[in-house]
């Protein structure tokens, strides 16, 4: 259902549509750029998860926190697009009378639901990762995420704006809840000793999710859907 909040905003911004080529090509720029979107949320995380005593896991799990919060939140989000009723993106929605800005192919989300907006739901649940270990880069990093990740997809018409509030809404919740979670002591224990004895292993087995994480696991996503095609092909 498309709410009058909803209605107000993309009639605000899809008034600016086709005004600049030069404008929405640069919008529809950064809403594509994986180095601008999820790159810095990532740099960001790594100096606040090393900054302390220079090693990725502390004693308090916060970097293995993050990455379990991270995960949760996209699988809650994927699974609430899947099961929850098709909401049509405002650029394939007839009733709308949507201006398409230039250069924005309108069928590269075709048969998505956009209620919640994934990138929504990852990159604030990163940003109260980030709110909980330094407040002004928290604050920072949801600034960020709201004009430079989320503004140019209403911009764009790939999504409303409760779609974004309601992502916002379920990745702060849930990374809220990860990082409270008590965790075993003996649990902590084998995480830290396994961090002494394979420094490699960890790292670069954090560096492969983050990089995930940064690109909203586009890779891994296309992965799979070439492996289900295969399988079910054969």
């Amino acid at each position: 259902m498309t709410t009058a909040f909803d209605l107000v905003i993309i009639g605000w911004l899809n008034g600016y549509s086709r005004a600049s080529m030069a404008a929405d090509k640069t919008i529809y720029v950064i809403a594509q750029s994986d180095l601008l979107k999820g790159g810095v949320l990532m740099a960001l995380l790594w100096w606040c998860w090393t900054r302390r005593s220079g090693r990725l896991i502390g004693p308090d799990l916060y970097a293995v926190r993050t990455i379990a919060g991270a995960l949760l939140a996209i699988a809650v989000g994927r699974g609430m697009q899947n099961f929850l009723p098709m909401r049509l993106r405002p650029v394939h929605d007839p009733e709308l009378g949507f201006v398409v800005p230039y250069d924005v192919n309108a069928w590269a989300v075709d048969g998505w639901s956009s209620f919640p907006s994934d990138h929504a739901v990852l990159f604030f649940a990163l940003a109260a990762a980030l709110w909980w270990s330094n407040r002004l880069v928290g604050a920072f990093a949801f600034l960020w995420t709201l004009v430079v990740i989320c503004l140019p997809r209403v911009y764009l018409g790939l999504h409303f704006p409760t779609d974004i509030l309601a992502g916002g809404v379920v990745g702060v919740l849930i990374m809220a809840a990860v990082l409270a979670v008590p965790v075993p002591e003996r649990l902590t224990r084998r995480v830290l000793d396994w961090q002494e004895a394979q420094p490699g292993i960890v790292y670069a087995l954090a560096f492969l999710v983050t990089l995930q994480m940064a690109t909203l696991f586009a890779n891994a996503r296309r992965l799979i859907e070439g492996a289900m095609t295969v399988l079910l092909g054969s």
